[in-house]
């Protein structure tokens, strides 16, 4: 039997051949996606159901089978991409219908969560963005009007400790479960009623940290300038303490709140190590305790075989 050739469309050899002037060559068929090869640009484009991309100055065409250029929602490869009405890939935040999604720099559409601009994001299967407080297992994410994480927190009558913040890497999930588990284990004991002194507040079985989506950013950008500038003495060069970067961005200091830059740590078990020896519940000062405070960021590092976590409390 004859092996089937397969043969890019005519019209889609006539449109490449337009776009990029140069003759067109087939020099692979690759698990059932065309290889096509533009001879004296030496450049080279994937083509699959939808079309091919045509690179340009100021971005990319998606080229059809009959040669037109194509717009609205188109899939490649398993993904989705937005194309302008003037068939432009769109890249960033885009509204569609009252909905925002987000395209990511090769233009394929985010879901799950994602880090944008230092603020976390959750997109649905859909790419829509989410923009009201939701629960995921024991966890409850509260929104912001703009869609980015206002606060996470463990939900109600699961038992007090370590839950889940999806948007976390494996290391800063351990750092902050070792928090929320310092947290809880305060609770043991005889010292419910006076646990949080002037507050007075009676024994919570559900005690764990408040992540807060704002102090997750400042701790996110406060290690990422201690690793590239430095930290002395509780200052960064040109940002100074904690408390003068809160000033510079506009937000209150008056709730009293500490900052922890943990250093040169083999694993996440000598940076618990690392925490205890100066901000357990057995400090002389509420202030050096970690369970004193009540919500928290956390950002972590790997440098090498480092890693290094700074942690940001606040009452």
């Amino acid at each position: 039997m004859k092996k089937e050739e397969k043969r890019t469309a005519p019209g889609l050899k006539r449109a490449l051949k337009a776009v990029l002037g140069h003759k067109i060559v087939r020099l692979a068929g690759i698990a059932g996606v065309s290889l096509l090869f533009s001879a004296s640009a030496a450049q080279t484009v994937l083509a699959d159901d939808a079309g091919v991309w045509q690179p340009v100055e100021n971005g990319y065409y998606l080229v059809g089978m009959d040669g037109s250029y194509l717009t609205g929602w188109q899939q490649m490869g398993g993904k989705w991409y937005l194309l302008g009405a003037d068939g432009l890939m769109k890249t960033g935040w885009e509204q569609e219908n009252g909905t925002w999604y987000y395209l990511q720099g090769d233009g394929a559409m985010a879901t799950g969560w994602q880090n944008i601009d230092g603020k976390y994001y959750f997109l649905k299967d859909s790419g829509a963005m989410e923009g009201t407080t939701f629960t995921k297992d024991e966890t409850q994410y509260t929104i912001n009007a703009d869609g980015s994480l206002a606060n996470a927190k463990k939900k109600k009558n699961t038992g007090g400790g370590a839950y889940t913040l999806a948007f976390l890497d494996g290391d800063t999930q351990a750092m902050a479960d070792s928090l929320n588990e310092l947290k809880a284990d305060a609770f043991d004991g005889d010292e419910e009623e006076d646990y949080y002194d002037d507050d007075k507040k009676d024994y919570d079985k559900d005690a764990s940290f408040i992540l807060n989506g704002k102090l997750q950013q400042i701790a996110e950008h406060r290690l990422a300038m201690a690793r590239s500038k430095g930290y002395g003495s509780s200052r960064i060069p040109d940002e100074g303490t904690l408390d003068d970067y809160l000033k510079s961005i506009g937000e209150s200091t008056a709730r009293r709140h500490t900052e922890i830059y943990l250093i040169n740590c083999d694993d996440v078990t000598q940076a618990e190590e690392k925490l205890l020896r100066n901000h357990d519940s057995d400090e002389k000062k509420r202030v050096d305790r970690v369970i004193y405070y009540k919500e928290m960021g956390v950002a972590h590092q790997q440098v090498g075989d480092k890693h290094y976590y700074m942690i940001i409390l606040m009452r």
